[in-house]
């Protein structure tokens, strides 16, 4: 486990904030918080030039189809290198990357060459930058507190997340309304920097296993080893059938949403966004108290059934106010989904091979979105986002009702279940009882004396080395009496 892990075991009611008192991990949560809302501020300015460059559904998807496909190539390379070199400088490497991307938007922007073809490009480069930061940020919280601190410290990378997707939204809202996207990416950029600085000051213990074999052998010994756990198979579903069907219309295709079901441009957007990120603090105030103390097979259904309750909220009205509510909803929802998946998979994973189980984890996600964003967005097109947003809440809710019905969630609680297992039923104790029998037994048979405590036995088998074991030494006694008789 971690290099600070101790001998207990993960206390799943505790804080999140709780975590925070390791000090190494303290500025890595607020490191990434930063990051996490200069990505948000830009994920969300992005989206909203190219709808005002094209006024089209498809370009809007095809931005985030470039952006995370090669997340999706390069984030198991990144995971099988989370596992064979230091977390730390690999997550350094991807946000320096994404500071160089973000200084040529900011560039070109001011000059005013900035068109769609070159937003396409850029993202193709940014999300192959993110490709090396995804997998360091999951398994960081793993060597910088000890075991028992572990799902506390899950939960707060959550919540970072959730902190950075309502402020950065926020902030965005207001630079996109009043001075347009120029202002949204310079902060944006200005965030990266800061959060990098500190971010670089983090130190960890944790060495490498150093695993023999070629990236392509060790990514692949992942994927045989996530094969035979249907608890990860699971999750790795659910991971990528939430982010096609529900995070694409929170992320990819918000503006869209913004544009063409509530007639609103940046400031529409803003709002929802907004909505989406209040939705998720609130979830991080819950899973913080009475949420982090239910089940996880629970907490994951009525997650998906609240994200696609929201959707259909959404799409039931041309009225800004139900947008809202309804994107409130889908925050709520995404951050109850993604800590719970989260928090199963770092609990089951041994440590060699964290990087890479969370690899494959975020391909589920960052594949979902993509390949639902470029699709809906295309057939949002032809038939009209508000019928394709209602088709997708359906599609959810049924999901949920059925993988239910199939008792699939159940497995996302076997970890809690094996260590009650282990506590209650420890397997080594009667070993060694048999061991001293056996060379007891060993011993009197080469003194030539008979094997158990039966009438040729000194004494009648109640003292020696036969005092602490009567009644199996007696049993035997009698066997070898019948058997010479």
């Amino acid at each position: 486990m971690s290099g600070e892990a101790g001998s207990a075991g993960p206390t799943s009611g505790a804080s999140p904030f709780s975590s925070l008192r390791h000090p190494a991990f303290a500025r890595f949560a607020l490191g990434q918080t930063l990051c996490g809302t200069a990505q948000f501020l830009g994920g969300l300015a992005t989206p909203f030039l190219v709808n005002q460059l094209t006024d089209s559904n498809t370009w809007v998807g095809a931005s985030s189809f470039v952006a995370l496909i090669p997340a999706v190539v390069g984030t198991p390379l990144s995971g099988t290198l989370a596992d064979r070199m230091d977390r730390r400088l690999l997550l350094l490497v991807g946000l320096s990357l994404q500071v160089l991307v973000m200084s040529v938007v900011v560039g070109l922007y001011a000059a005013g060459e900035l068109t769609p073809w070159r937003i396409l490009l850029l993202n193709f480069v940014g999300g192959s930058a993110a490709s090396f930061q995804w997998a360091p940020i999951q398994s960081m919280a793993a060597v910088l507190v000890p075991r028992e601190s572990l799902v506390a410290a899950v939960r707060m990378v959550s919540i970072t997340f959730t902190v950075g997707r309502s402020v950065g939204p926020a902030i965005a809202a207001l630079t996109l309304a009043f001075h347009g996207p120029g202002l949204a990416f310079a902060v944006s950029l200005g965030f990266y920097v800061v959060g990098l600085g500190i971010l670089a000051t983090v130190r960890t213990t944790w060495t490498p296993s150093g695993a023999e074999g070629s990236l392509g052998d060790q990514f692949r010994e992942g994927l045989a080893y996530v094969r035979v756990r249907p608890e990860m198979r699971i999750a790795f579903r659910l991971a990528f059938s939430v982010a096609g069907l529900g995070a694409v219309f929170a992320f990819s295709l918000a503006a869209g949403v913004a544009d063409d079901l509530f007639g609103r441009g940046g400031g529409g957007l803003g709002v929802l966004s907004t909505s989406l990120g209040v939705g998720s603090l609130l979830a991080s105030a819950f899973i913080s108290s009475r949420g982090g103390r239910m089940s996880r097979a629970v907490l994951e259904r009525r997650s998906i059934l609240l994200y696609g309750a929201g959707l259909l909220v959404v799409a039931s009205s041309s009225w800004l106010g139900v947008g809202m509510f309804g994107y409130l909803l889908m925050g709520g929802a995404h951050m109850l989904h993604g800590t719970t998946l989260s928090t199963s998979l770092q609990l089951r994973v041994d440590e060699e091979f964290r990087g890479r189980v969370m690899s494959v984890f975020l391909v589920a996600i960052l594949s979902g979105i993509p390949i639902g964003g470029l699709a809906f967005g295309i057939l949002g097109d032809l038939v009209g986002l508000r019928w394709v947003a209602m088709g997708a809440g359906l599609a959810l809710c049924l999901d949920a009702v059925v993988t239910g019905r199939r008792g699939a969630f159940d497995l996302l609680d076997r970890e809690v279940e094996l260590e009650v297992d282990r506590e209650v039923e420890p397997e080594p104790e009667p070993e060694p009882e048999l061991e001293v029998e056996l060379e007891v037994e060993l011993e009197v048979d080469q003194a030539g004396g008979p094997a158990g405590g039966g009438a040729d036995a000194p004494n009648g088998g109640s003292t020696g080395p036969f005092a602490d074991l009567p009644d199996s030494g007696d049993d035997r006694g009698q066997a070898r009496e019948e058997d010479h008789g």
